[in-house]
């Protein structure tokens, strides 16, 4: 059986398995906040307004570092295999993920950067400006990966096919929320009303967008009323 080489997939192409490429460094940054700051007069220091208009802190890219080896590697070799890569990322947004933490995926857009100095060796950087969070490479609809299953902090979430049978009474869904959630979508075969914190939220048949409902970290209480079957497509993610 092959050794897995430790390396990191861009949109299913793998840096080792597909390229030859043995990774070497990883860097990871971490997205600096959106601060807003107001100075006021006759108060010491100035007004944090951080938090104050999205209700949390939001951020900005991040920069994610890889640097290859690329071994038994000829001046000509090196030459086809920058192109096969180019031509694979360069330039273009990919979901990025890394095999030490393969049950989150980053996005982002990929720039190489490459250099030899001998016959043998060349060494290949691959640096990508992503979204500021890390996202679940499994939603809440589709079934579990057991080979990318964290059981340190990962959550089994299992939405699909619910059955709603509460014309006059609410039934009751928990979701366990993210730091950071995608936009909620409810599909439903039948109308049927949804009620989350003070809002109640009319659900057609077929594909609901729930731009007003806004999930937070931690349990979120939602309620159904109606006949029929639901799916709840929720991802989430972390810094």
């Amino acid at each position: 059986m092959p050794v897995k080489v430790t390396g990191v997939s861009f949109d299913g192409a793998h840096s080792y398995n597909d390229w030859g490429l043995k990774l070497k460094s990883v860097s990871i940054g971490v997205p600096k906040a959106k601060t807003v700051y107001v100075s006021v007069n006759g108060m010491n220091g100035s007004l944090d307004l951080t938090e104050a208009q999205n209700g949390g802190v939001v951020y900005e890219m991040r920069t994610l570092k890889f640097t290859f080896d690329a071994r038994d590697c000829s001046y000509i070799r090196w030459t086809g295999l920058i192109s096969r890569i180019a031509r694979a990322i360069e330039g273009k947004e990919r979901r990025i993920i890394l095999d030490v933490d393969s049950g989150y995926y980053y996005t982002g857009r990929c720039h190489i950067d490459t250099k030899k100095t001998n016959e043998e060796l060349a060494e290949i950087s691959i640096e990508c400006t992503c979204d500021p969070y890390k996202l679940d490479v499994t939603s809440s609809n589709e079934p579990w990966k057991w080979d990318t299953f964290s059981f340190i902090d990962g959550v089994i979430r299992n939405t699909s096919d619910i059955d709603i049978n509460s014309l006059t009474s609410w039934k009751e869904i928990i979701l366990d929320g993210y730091p950071y959630n995608d936009t909620l979508k409810i599909i439903s075969n039948a109308s049927m009303k949804v009620k989350y914190r003070n809002g109640t939220y009319d659900i057609y048949a077929g594909e609901n967008i729930m731009y007003d409902i806004e999930l937070y970290e931690g349990e979120n209480k939602l309620y159904f009323q109606g006949k029929g079957k639901i799916t709840i497509v929720h991802r989430g993610g972390m810094l």
